[in-house]
């Protein structure tokens, strides 16, 4: 296995970087939108990397963080997600996008990757949904799926929303907006996913 590569950048063509390392050239395939700022020819880098092992060669895939390859390794982890398809959809969405896509069981994201059809983005959803468990699971009451009313409910949203990086006053307003849609007796892990939709409206 190997687990990163750090080495000179000799170039870099489309969804594809070559890597001297030690006088040797790697190409390794990227999500190019990842690598921020964009690597330029002359400069170190270091990817965190996985390599592909098939009949006709082998092919290194790398990340700019383990964050990015863990996701990576999630989706091809799933049933017609190849490697290029998991590559694709990491240079569309931003790793930090992931936990409210998923919890709000969202498939526009990831229909608008170029080979991604509906089917394939709710199998998608359905496999990582325990994969994220910031979403979910440290939502005090959502391990019994008790609904969450009154005086209860405002604290535990705020603070799920809050920990996906939202402000103080969004939390709310998702929350409250999510409250009104779906009734304050909603089942806690419903308004979570109903926040998190508007929020993606907003």
């Amino acid at each position: 296995m190997i687990a990163f590569i750090r080495g000179i950048v000799s170039s870099v063509d489309g969804e594809t970087i070559v890597i001297d390392k030690s006088g040797v050239g790697l190409e390794i395939y990227v999500p190019m939108s990842m690598l921020q700022p964009a690597p330029a020819v002359g400069e170190e880098i270091t990817l965190h990397t996985h390599l592909q092992v098939k009949d006709d060669g082998w092919q290194l895939f790398g990340f700019a963080d383990k964050e990015q390859l863990r996701i990576f390794r999630l989706l091809i982890g799933i049933s017609g997600i190849g490697a290029k398809t998991g590559v694709a959809i990491l240079d569309k969405i931003a790793v930090s996008r992931f936990p409210q896509i998923i919890a709000a069981q969202d498939h526009k994201p990831l229909t608008a990757v170029s080979g991604v059809g509906k089917k394939t983005a709710e199998r998608i959803l359905l496999e990582l949904k325990d994969k994220f468990p910031v979403v979910a699971s440290e939502i005090p009451g959502t391990e019994t799926g008790e609904p969450l009313t009154g005086e209860a409910l405002d604290p535990q949203l705020l603070a799920a929303l809050k920990q996906l990086g939202y402000t103080a006053t969004e939390s709310r307003a998702f929350a409250l907006k999510a409250m009104a849609n779906l009734g304050a007796d909603a089942a806690s892990e419903a308004l979570l996913r109903e926040s998190l939709k508007i929020a993606m409206r907003s």
